[in-house]
């Protein structure tokens, strides 16, 4: 003892250290220099120890059948049974086997488990861990759809648990129940509850995932399901970030299941592929299983009965997996219970045995005789008890014989019904072809049919085009007409006022030699034939340009334009005061020039919009066209006679004129005139 009690130390002080780096986020450090050190270990409480913490490990990474493998090492390698440690060491021992158990989809294991460890710990006075099993009985309540029971335990949870953590996995589990029971409001409130709690410590990301995923089944209970999905979505990411993959696994389960319901097959497909890659990754049985089973819904739904019919097979092979793996584990309890009368019945033969020798000779037949008949009697009773574990045995291997006989014939009514629906899809296809056939030929009616209506339409808009040029040719003719008659006014005025005083001015100057004092009276004619070409210049100019303010004509004939169209004109004036005031002459122009820019846009622009802005800055007109047409190429096109004629006017005033355009951008004029003499 004195040689083995330094290393016994050593082991232990090693162990410490290893929870420690588990326990302060090396876990990975803690993992590797445990299986350094398991090869080395001789005591029994630093070996069991390492077991246990790999398995908490594995746990953590649900590495699920590692995870159960490790707990069984460490309740094998315990000795001391009956010890504080060994005792509390076989609970927590319990508590990883129902955990693990549960991630696996074996419900009822893993509840025999928690009650187990449930049990022992209320014998021990071990009443942290007592309420911690039944925290996890309750949780796979839930799961079994034992509701009562489940609530009951929960709510004895929050009221003698001294466990924050346990408090607050109750409320978020209550509020789950609720929300299933449709009671949205209490549901709510203890989902706050678990919700306060989780703000106040930033460790609880994993919490905080739950409480999101019921707030998420509460949306979907009351019908918002955009809410719903967005909540799912939030709870996978964080549960992703903190490695949390089962959440993630149920997530992505409730997200499949919504979008199924919702008919976004594609979508649902996608979800329901990657739930069943990482729940066979992660060994979760359960999950898998309710994955094979919504593809195979959502391929029945496209028409794929092939797939559908594969992902059926494999949803009953897991299922019937399940229902075999917990029966072959009754009858490995059963042979255990067998071994274990086996060896019990060998001890009390031997105890016989050493009573028998130690009976005083002068009552040794009668006590012989007597320890005999108690011989047999137990022996009859070992007897009966190991017939009644032997039918236990053979009931259940029927059983078992039986299940796969009824798993031969669903496979046969399975390939049954393959070849029925093979046989309905030929037949299918037969219908299909005169039905193709007909489609065809409606479709090549709708093409001819939309060939000519294109034709027509074509028609009605050249006769449209027509009508226009008809209409514009009216114009130009009533516009020659108008000059015309503008053309005989002048020539009239110019013949009978200005041609007159020029006459009688040229008689004056012949006589001026003869009569100087006629000057005057020259002059005088002079300044009168002046104002008369004045007045003929302004009488040049259009009524509506010498009777209107500028602005207002600009605006009266946009709206014009916009009503005999379909585009939007948008206007800005700068400052409209002092455009107003500018020379009539100057407003005639820019009249012009508005109808000319208008004119092409509508003829060639294809342009939904116009903004135009004219402003009057710093004794200068700046002027803004811009349209939102198809635009031209500059550097391939000529100016037209209407482009032209604006540069020569916008020139006339030693004006600037700036183009700017590109196919399919539009176009963008800019025009500049000085008005400071």
């Amino acid at each position: 003892m004195a040689q083995t009690t330094p290393v016994v130390e050593s082991e232990n002080k090693k162990v410490d250290q290893l929870f420690y780096y588990f326990n302060n986020g090396s876990e990975t450090k803690a993992y590797r220099e445990a299986h350094k050190s398991l090869r080395t270990f001789k005591s029994n409480k630093a070996i069991t120890n390492t077991n246990l913490l790999l398995a908490y490990y594995h746990n953590k990474y649900v590495a699920i059948d590692s995870s159960i493998y490790y707990t069984h090492q460490a309740l094998n390698s315990k000795k001391n049974v009956n010890d504080s440690l060994g005792v509390r060491l076989t609970i927590l021992s319990y508590q990883l086997l129902a955990l693990n158990n549960k991630n696996k989809g074996l419900y009822q294991e893993s509840k025999k488990w928690h009650i187990k460890g449930a049990e022992l710990s209320e014998k021990h006075n071990e009443t942290n861990l007592y309420y911690t099993h039944l925290h996890g009985l309750a949780s796979t309540y839930v799961t079994l759809g034992k509701t009562e029971e489940a609530l009951e335990l929960f709510e004895k949870c929050i009221k003698f648990s001294k466990d924050d953590e346990l408090i607050l996995g109750s409320y978020i589990n209550l509020g789950s129940i609720y929300s299933s029971l449709s009671k949205y409001e209490i549901s709510n409130a203890y989902l706050q509850k678990a919700k306060e709690i989780c703000e106040k410590d930033t460790h609880k990301k994993q919490a905080l995932v739950n409480v999101i995923i019921n707030i998420g089944d509460n949306y979907l209970g009351k019908g918002e399901t955009d809410k719903a999905l967005s909540a799912f979505y939030e709870a996978k990411e964080i549960s992703n970030d903190t490695r949390s993959y089962n959440l993630e696994l149920i997530i992505l389960g409730k997200i499949g299941t919504v979008l199924f319901n919702e008919e976004r097959n594609n979508e649902a497909l996608l979800i329901f592929s990657n739930t069943l890659i990482k729940a066979v990754n992660l060994g979760n049985l359960d999950i898998e299983m309710n994955s094979y089973l919504m593809l195979e819904k959502l391929s029945l739904r496209k028409g794929d009965d092939r797939s559908a019919y594969n992902y059926g097979k494999y949803y009953y092979q897991i299922k019937d997996s399940i229902e075999n793996s917990q029966r072959q584990q009754e009858i490995n309890n059963l042979e255990v219970k067998f071994k274990t009368l086996e060896k019990e019945k060998t001890i009390k033969v031997l105890q016989i045995e050493n009573l028998n020798k130690s009976l005083n000779i002068k009552n040794k037949d009668a006590d012989i005789e007597k320890y005999k008949l108690q011989e047999a009697i137990i022996a009859k009773q070992n007897e009966n008890q190991v017939l009644q574990l032997q039918n236990g045995v053979e009931k259940r291997k029927n059983e078992i014989a039986l299940l796969k006989e009824k798993e031969a014939l669903k496979a046969v009514e399975l390939d049954r019904e393959k070849t029925i629906k093979y046989i309905v899809l030929v037949a299918f296809f037969i219908l299909l072809i005169p039905i193709v056939g007909l489609l065809v030929i409606y479709y090549q009616k709708l093409q001819a049919q939309s060939l000519l209506n294109l034709k027509e339409k074509e028609i009605n808009e050249q006769q449209v085009i027509s009508l226009k040029k008809d209409q514009e040719l009216k114009l130009i003719k009533a516009s020659v007409r108008g000059q015309d008659q503008e053309r005989k006014k002048i020539a009239q005025e110019m013949h009978d006022s200005v041609g007159g005083n020029l006459a009688a001015i040229k008689l004056q100057f012949s006589q001026l030699y003869n009569q100087p004092d006629k000057l005057k009276l020259i002059y005088s004619q002079l300044d009168d034939t002046y104002e008369q070409v004045r007045n003929l210049s302004h009488n040049l100019l259009p009524k509506k340009i010498r009777e209107n303010d500028f602005v207002f004509l600009i605006k009266e004939y946009i709206h014009t334009v916009e009503e005999a169209s379909e585009i939007t004109i948008n206007l800005s004036f700068y400052d409209e005061e002092k455009i107003n005031t500018l020379s009539k002459i100057l407003q005639n122009e820019l009249f012009s020039i508005f109808q000319e820019l208008a004119t092409n846009t509508l003829k060639y622009a294809k342009a939904n919009t116009i903004d135009i802005q004219l402003d009057f800055l710093n004794e200068c007109l700046f002027f803004v066209y811009e349209d939102d047409g198809i635009g031209f190429d500059l550097s391939i096109i000529t100016l037209g006679i209407g482009l032209t004629n604006i540069k020569n006017r916008v020139e006339t005033y030693n004006g600037i004129l700036h183009i700017d355009s590109k196919p399919n951008r539009g176009t963008n004029i800019n025009i500049e005139i000085p008005l400071k003499a």
